[in-house]
């Protein structure tokens, strides 16, 4: 055998080889650049599709892709003129016209406010401010036609702002399928002043209604508008938690928001958190006294203070504990917005009938609790002087037959859990029981989830379910109360809530392939969802007290 043959041959298969690497080399070098390229391509694409404008009443608007997610964001959509100088305390006008392109990529400011929520998000957001009616939308990335879902923030009417991390709704759009619009509202004094000077200025006659006729007006736009964003205007479902609760019922019960959404979901709010035009007058006669502006000019004199001096004035007025469950600043029965009580409007089939949503938490009031510190270490004595001085002998009497304080490792546990049964949980139940007597579907819930780091300190409180609503644990105060560890132990629940809402949203119905049954409520069976792990289904099982606080008709007021 020739040995130079043989090593030759053996040299040109070494070249072969090292040329195969290099080639494959090459090839997976011009692969990864395709794939980039690709990636790239389409990322771009997504953000040309978000800067496509979308045309609106008062001019087009574009938006901006949510970076990693298949959404486009729209923040601080002006949908009302801004309510400044001589249209502080009239009803929102129609935003201005625009000829330019509005770039719609930041948040709008919350609506004047103070307290703990309103040092929230600072980063992403501006100072305070009365002109603040703006909205946001988050949509999916892609062609189609989809539900909407416009949620009311909570507050007590006083706090809160559709900007709050915990409300984005760029997982709800990614992973669900609809558009998630936010939006601001009059708040506090700014927002339901009423006083027969302001009455009488009005073309209808009414005053201090500004922040709901604000949410009819912000419901409105999205009607009028959310086609231009792939939204299907004639299947909006209008949701909110605690004051946004509040207002979903009130909605429901007035006249001028009819036809503008097909669903609503009350999240820990009621039916009855409004005031007659004769309470609401005697509430802004007292703050007008602490304003020391002359009879003669007073709404001239009024416009003309700061609105921080205002806010300030305001807040003295609403600073106490009592404050956590009596409120000043509420919607009026005026005739117009409201004719009656949302819950008598309902229980005479006077309302708009539409599917409905409700529920409560099963610790409602022990976040209000967190915020006044030592309250559970009163006596029982001062426990039974709160309840008679607020709520009556009578009630005393029902505490201590429906929540005997032995049952509770301290006294005051015992006020919490009846406080929260009469501010939140029997007012649920109350609407979903009158409403159950009409054709509309109703569904009733309880969520009991306390699996995070405060489970005795807060346990399920108030507003604990609306990280899972929105897949937000990561974010805001869901970021606050789970750990990463905890959060990805309640991702089964989250899953399942995100799906009961938008299901509801989609077709007035929230169940769906992979859920458990979620039955109608009816006044035989009163059948809820319980929200844990394991989820399950049964009984209502507070009626007793709460047919009890109904027969009392307390209301927060």
């Amino acid at each position: 055998m020739n040995i130079t043959a043989v090593c030759e041959c053996g040299r040109h298969k070494d070249i072969k080889r090292r040329d195969g690497e290099a080639m494959n080399k090459w090839g997976r070098t011009v692969g990864l650049a395709a794939a980039l390229l690709i990636l790239f391509s389409s990322a771009a694409r997504a953000e040309d599709a978000c800067n496509i404008a979308a045309p609106t009443a008062e001019g087009p608007v574009i938006g901006a892709a949510v970076p990693g997610m298949p959404v486009c964001a729209y923040k601080g959509i002006p949908y009302a003129a801004p309510p400044v100088g001589n249209l502080r305390w009239q009803a929102p006008q129609p935003a201005p016209k625009r000829g330019d392109t509005l770039k719609a990529l930041e948040y709008g400011p919350r609506c004047m406010q103070s307290g703990f929520l309103s040092a929230r998000n600072r980063k992403e957001e501006k100072p305070s401010s009365e002109d603040c009616l703006y909205l946001n939308i988050w949509k999916p990335n892609k062609g189609g036609k989809f539900p909407v879902m416009v949620w009311i923030h909570g507050g007590g009417l006083m706090n809160g702002a559709g900007s709050e991390g915990m409300y984005h709704g760029d997982r709800l759009a990614t992973q669900k399928g609809v558009i998630l619009v936010t939006i601001n509202y009059r708040l506090t004094i700014f927002g339901f002043l009423s006083l027969p000077e302001l009455s009488r200025e009005d073309p209808n006659g009414s005053s201090g209604n500004y922040g709901m006729l604000d949410q009819i007006a912000a419901i409105k736009w999205v009607h009028d508008n959310i086609a231009a964003f792939g939204g299907d205007p004639e299947n909006v479902t209008i949701f909110g938690e605690s004051a946004g609760g509040w207002s979903v019922c009130n909605l429901l019960a007035s006249p001028l928001a009819a036809g503008l959404f097909q669903r609503g979901i009350i999240q820990s709010g009621g039916c009855d958190a409004t005031k007659t035009v004769e309470e609401g007058y005697a509430d802004g006669k007292l703050f007008l006294r602490k304003t020391r502006c002359s009879e003669k000019n007073t709404v001239a004199c009024l416009r003309a203070l700061p609105p921080e001096r205002l806010l300030q004035i305001a807040g003295g007025i609403t600073s106490t504990f009592t404050g956590q469950i009596k409120f000043i600043w509420l919607p009026k029965e005026d005739g117009r917005t409201l004719k009656e009580t949302p819950i008598e409007a309902i229980r005479n089939g006077r309302y708009n009938k539409v599917p409905i949503m409700v529920g409560t938490n099963l610790d409602e009031i022990k976040l209000m609790t967190m915020m006044t510190p030592g309250i559970r270490l009163m006596p029982r004595l001062a426990d039974n002087w709160y309840v008679k001085k607020n709520f009556g002998k009578e009630a005393l009497v029902a505490i201590k037959k429906y929540y005997p304080y032995k049952k509770y490792s301290r006294p005051t546990d015992a006020i919490i859990d009846a406080l929260g049964d009469i501010g939140l949980v029997c007012k649920c139940w109350d609407g979903a029981e009158a409403a159950a007597a009409y054709g509309p579907p109703v569904y009733y819930y309880r969520f009991d989830y306390s699996a995070h780091r405060l489970p005795k300190m807060l346990a399920a409180g108030h507003s604990t379910e609306i990280p899972l609503v929105f897949g937000n644990l990561d974010r805001s105060l869901g970021k606050l109360i789970y750990s990463s560890a905890q959060a990805e132990r309640a991702q089964k629940l989250v899953e399942a809530m995100m799906s009961y809402w938008t299901n509801f949203a989609k077709k007035g119905d929230p169940n769906g392939q992979g859920l458990m049954n979620w039955p109608r409520y009816d006044t035989a069976s009163r059948q809820r969802m319980y929200f844990n792990l394991p989820m399950r289904i049964g009984p209502t099982d507070n009626i007793e007290k709460c047919e009890f606080w109904r027969s009392k008709n307390i209301k927060l007021k």
